[in-house]
């Protein structure tokens, strides 16, 4: 069995039941109001009836291959059509986190880190605790350095720099604000993110000139 068919399966059900009941309820009261009428026979108005079970089930069919068409759509454009593995996943401090008990989670993501010192996923989750839940920018800058230099992948570099830029920008430090915008600007130049940076880069400069 493949590992969607519980999550395709808990899909339709759902689909089912909320579509199902209401779409035969709307049938029935649309036939009964055809009888009232006299538009149709009560012998017509019995078969309408039988028939909407199988025009039910059509309909929950067709709304779940649309969801389930949509869902893997979207997938795969952010994954890029399936060719991006998705960011990995930890249980552990997920749920720490969800819980509020952000110390514990960093603790865990530091274990981790000292296992495999090459997960740039997990420091860049470690960097976004110490920044934003546990005022520790230092302990954010070495993580996000160290996912930096870590890794060859574009996608990864990228967000570590953006953080690194995001994270000297609101702890005022100009100097290495200034060092990361022009490693920015000139590695990304042409494109959008480099051209802001490249932008913001020039503002500084004319701010520290006075």
């Amino acid at each position: 069995m493949r590992d969607s068919d519980p999550v395709d399966s808990l899909l339709l059900m759902r689909v089912g039941l909320y579509f199902g009941p209401a779409c035969f309820f709307i049938l029935t009261a649309l036939w009964t109001k055809l009888l009232v009428e006299g538009t149709i026979s009560t012998g017509v108005f019995v078969v309408l009836v039988v028939a909407n079970v199988p025009i039910t089930l059509a309909g929950i069919a067709l709304i779940y291959r649309s969801i389930g068409g949509t869902a893997t759509l979207l997938a795969n454009t952010l994954t890029a059509a399936g060719d991006i593995p998705p960011p990995p996943s930890y249980p552990n401090q997920d749920v720490l986190i969800a819980q509020g008990k952000y110390a514990e989670a960093a603790e865990y993501f530091r274990d981790h880190v000292r296992v495999d010192p090459a997960d740039c996923d997990a420091r860049l989750r470690l960097a976004e605790l110490y920044e934003r839940h546990l005022a520790d920018p230092e302990g954010a800058e070495q993580q996000y350095l160290e996912a930096r230099r870590g890794s060859a992948d574009p996608r990864r570099q990228f967000t570590a720099t953006n953080a690194l830029i995001d994270l000297y920008r609101r702890t005022g430090r100009r100097d290495r604000l200034t060092v990361e915008l022009a490693r920015f600007a000139e590695r990304y130049r042409g494109t959008p993110h480099g051209e802001a940076a490249a932008r913001e880069l020039k503002e500084l400069k004319a701010e520290a000139r006075g």
